[in-house]
Order: C-alpha cells, then sequence, then structure tokens
C-alpha cells in the first residue's frame, strides 16, 4: 500500500513539473516589451518598475549603476513633467515664450536670481544624493521616500515613470519645433489643425531628415530579429566602451 502511494506520488510530480514550466513560460509570454516580440537582454529581468526590455545600448548591463540610472530617470522624468506644464501654461495665458525666459526682467535682478538658484540647486541636490545612498529611494530635502499624501504604491510608480518619460519626450518636441519654426507648442498645434497637409515635420526645413529618421525605425525591429535568427542561443550584446566586453579586448 505504501509502496502504490509512493509511486502515485512520484507521478503526481512528473504531472506537476511541465505544468510548472507551462506557467514560466505564460509568465514570459504574458511581459510587455517595447515592441510585440521583442527578447528582452539577461540584465533585465522584469523586476523594475516599467521594464520593457528596451536597453539597445546596454548601459545597465551593471546591477548598481543600473539603480542610479532608474534614479536619473525619475528625476529627469519630473523635471520634464514640470517643465511640461509650465510651458503649456505660458502659452495658453500669453506670458513670455519659454526660451525667452532667461532673459525677461524680473523682481530680483538676474544674477542675484541666478546666485539663489544656484545654492537651492546644490543643497537639493546634495540632499537627495545623500538620501538616496542611504535609503534608496528618491526623495526631497529630509523627506525619503517623498509621498505627503500616502500615495506611493506600485501602480502609482509605474504611472509616473510613464508619464515621466512621455514628458521628456514632448519637451523634446517643444524644444525641436522652436528650433524647427521658431514657434510654441500651441501656436505649432494651431497652425496644423488649420493646415495639416502643409503644416508638419515632414514639410518643415527637416522635413527629409523626419523621414529617413521614421523609416529607419520602422526596419529597426526587422534587423533586430533577423540578428536574432542568426545568433539563435546567443545573446546579441553591442560592444562599447562602458561594457565588459570592452574592457576584455
Amino acid at each position: 500500500m505504501a509502496a502504490m502511494m509512493m509511486k502515485r506520488a512520484s507521478m503526481g510530480a512528473v504531472r506537476s513539473a511541465p505544468a510548472q514550466r507551462r506557467v514560466a513560460v505564460v509568465s514570459q509570454a504574458a511581459r510587455e516589451m517595447w515592441y510585440p516580440g521583442a527578447t528582452a537582454p539577461a540584465h533585465l529581468d522584469g523586476s523594475m518598475a516599467g521594464d520593457y526590455g528596451f536597453d539597445p545600448l546596454r548601459l545597465g548591463t551593471d546591477k548598481e549603476t543600473l539603480k542610479w540610472f532608474r534614479e536619473a530617470e525619475l528625476t529627469n522624468g519630473r523635471w520634464a513633467m514640470a517643465a511640461v506644464v509650465g510651458i503649456l501654461f505660458t502659452d495658453l495665458v500669453g506670458l513670455p515664450k519659454w526660451w525667452e525666459a532667461g532673459a525677461q526682467q524680473y523682481a530680483i535682478d538676474n544674477q542675484t536670481l541666478a546666485a539663489i538658484e544656484a545654492v537651492a540647486f546644490i543643497f537639493l541636490e546634495g540632499k537627495r544624493y545623500e538620501g538616496y545612498k542611504k535609503t534608496g529611494a528618491t526623495g526631497v530635502a529630509f523627506s525619503f521616500p517623498f509621498d505627503p499624501m500616502g500615495m506611493r504604491s506600485k501602480e502609482t510608480e509605474l504611472k509616473e515613470l510613464k508619464n515621466g518619460r512621455l514628458a521628456m519626450l514632448a519637451f523634446l518636441g517643444f524644444a525641436s519645433t522652436y528650433a524647427v519654426n521658431g514657434k510654441g507648442p500651441i501656436d505649432s498645434l494651431t497652425a496644423h489643425l488649420a493646415d495639416p497637409a502643409h503644416n508638419n515635420i515632414f514639410t518643415s526645413s527637416v522635413g527629409k531628415e523626419s523621414a529617413v529618421t521614421v523609416a529607419v525605425l520602422c526596419v529597426l525591429p526587422i534587423i533586430i530579429e533577423a540578428t536574432k535568427s542568426l545568433n539563435k542561443g546567443k545573446e546579441s550584446t553591442p560592444i562599447f566602451p562602458w561594457n565588459e566586453q570592452w574592457k576584455n579586448l
């Protein structure tokens, strides 16, 4: 009787192993990637919020450095969100354009204002660095993590990352549209809506460059997939000066 029970138990274990493998495969297949069918590099295992397997320059191969890159992404994303809101606000209410802000006259003269900004920046950034080193969390001044309203969660962390990334792209777009046509985002949008066929990036002074860029981005996933197919079983890792492969050459 005991022998029969042991045999059944062993058969159950054998049956459960494929089931576990199926769960693992489904979990890996269900992970969102930066484009459909992409394979994440080995150092991006999905444990970090907002990890979609995108690191074409392999900047995050060192785990310690990757933590600092995440902190830098958060910080720049927050600055970008504040900048985008400020630029749109000044455009909507008719205040001076954002690229002219440094030439404006304020209640405090520019030299004194620059000195105040420098002192505030050095203090806040110094405390942010010190706090991150001690706690591993991002914050402000003496509060790490900074969450005065108790809204911190996995969901809000992911939302902050996504909105920060979108804001960085938006600010790049704002700077680009000024460089190309000398207009702010609201003026550019108004002109585009008035005549979409003639007021767009492809009819601008950088139209040809934009078309080439779009074409390259469209072809890039095909190149990546072809590289993976030709190197089955091996991760295709570019060699950059900051990678271990370069150091070992």
